[in-house]
């Protein structure tokens, strides 16, 4: 990558987009990456009569490629447009750089064949084209692009590929790793035996936080991740229609006993969530029928069966959380505890050997990342790789 190429990476998620300035750093043949100057975000502008289509039929049209965007879909799609690029063109004014631009983007949703739209997406607009749209606007404006964007990522894997170039990146000085970021969902990545493994890839044994049923019924994302954890405080402390306004880890931090209660249970869940992670990766998917036939139906045997985690990271506005520690409200320290308990009482052997033999967790086995970015970083890593391997 040529040393005036602007580099920028775009993390959206379903109510806003953020696009920062990323530095390559060379050092010999490994590079590593870190936040520029210049940043950028916009919310999303939601229009009053748009509704997205039902999810089973954002599957079904796709399946037939038959996909019918509506005039109102269509408008609210191109809100989320002029919201990327607008972000976009700030980070341009903003950069030290002024050569051209080089861009990578993660985006929720399930993605087009060719990797350039979004098909089936949960609260949102599709886009099918997506970066043809994007592309057209940042030409219009002048923008020249060192290459086009190769294609939209997600954020879950752009959060592990953050963590592994990113100078800080807890990723980057271990081999075998888990990372559950809490954000607009659960994001979910692994690094095992040295190298990135996505979930996709391992999908017949592992399933992402949005498929996985806690012990409390709903999946991990359904409660853990930030949005979840803002909307059942507001439905604990009857502030439905002050949504916004309220953060449970906040308020337990001002000695609120429901706010206190729920973070309790916040780190709870994240313990069991990393338990599961452990089990599968190191002893083969447990056998939990309470979590349905598709979890049931994961194989108990995987080619990392057997590998022993030297590191999970807890990420995103979770990670934040953790690594800021206040009386009252240490969530970090509980979600080890919770998890040294779900270990010692397994009565896995392997498992206890592993983590917390004597009934204490091995140290620095949890961290949290401070890398709130970690997406955007993973986008731009992956856009300057697109036609140059990186080591690190």
């Amino acid at each position: 990558m040529s040393d005036n190429i602007l580099l920028i990476g775009v993390d959206g998620g379903a109510t806003e987009i953020k696009a920062h300035e990323v530095i390559a750093q060379q050092s010999g043949d490994e590079r590593s990456f870190k936040l520029g100057a210049a940043s950028a975000s916009r919310v999303y502008e939601r229009l009053a009569d748009f509704t997205p289509v039902p999810v089973a039929q954002q599957f079904s049209e796709r399946d037939l490629d038959a996909i019918e965007i509506k005039p109102t879909e269509k408008k609210q799609a191109d809100k989320w447009i002029d919201a990327a690029f607008e972000a976009i063109a700030e980070v341009v004014q903003g950069a030290s750089s002024t050569g051209p631009v080089q861009i990578g983007v993660g985006m929720p949703g399930l993605k087009s064949p060719d990797k350039r739209g979004i098909v089936v997406i949960n609260n949102g607009p599709r886009l099918p084209k997506y970066l043809e749209q994007l592309e057209a606007k940042l030409e219009a404006a002048n923008i020249k692009l060192a290459a086009p964007i190769a294609a939209l990522g997600s954020d879950a894997d752009y959060c592990g590929i953050g963590e592994e170039y990113a100078s800080e990146g807890l990723f980057r000085d271990v081999d075998n790793a888990y990372y559950m970021g809490a954000g607009t969902g659960v994001a979910d990545a692994m690094k095992l035996k040295g190298k990135l493994v996505t979930f996709d890839e391992a999908s017949g044994w592992i399933q992402k936080s949005w498929q996985v049923a806690s012990s409390f019924g709903p999946t991990f994302e359904k409660l853990i991740s930030a949005k979840s954890m803002n909307e059942t405080y507001h439905r604990l402390v009857g502030h439905l229609s002050d949504a916004g306004a309220k953060y449970p880890e906040v308020d337990a931090a001002a000695g609120q006993p429901i706010a206190i209660s729920w973070m309790e249970s916040v780190a709870m869940l994240a313990a069991e969530l990393i338990f599961e992670r452990l089990q599968t990766i190191t002893t083969g998917r447990p056998n939990r029928t309470d979590r349905g036939e598709a979890y049931a139906a994961l194989n108990a045997d995987h080619p990392f069966r057997g590998t022993k985690v030297d590191r999970v990271i807890i990420g995103q506005r979770l990670g934040q959380i953790c690594s800021q520690p206040q009386e009252g409200l240490d969530v970090l320290s509980r979600v080890k505890e919770y998890l040294a308990a779900f270990i010692s009482e397994s009565k896995n052997n392997d498992l206890i050997e592993a983590y917390a033999p004597k009934g204490q967790l091995i140290p620095n086995l949890v961290k949290a990342s401070k890398l709130r970015a970690a997406p955007a970083i993973g986008a731009a890593v992956a856009a300057a790789s697109a036609n140059q391997p990186i080591k690190n």
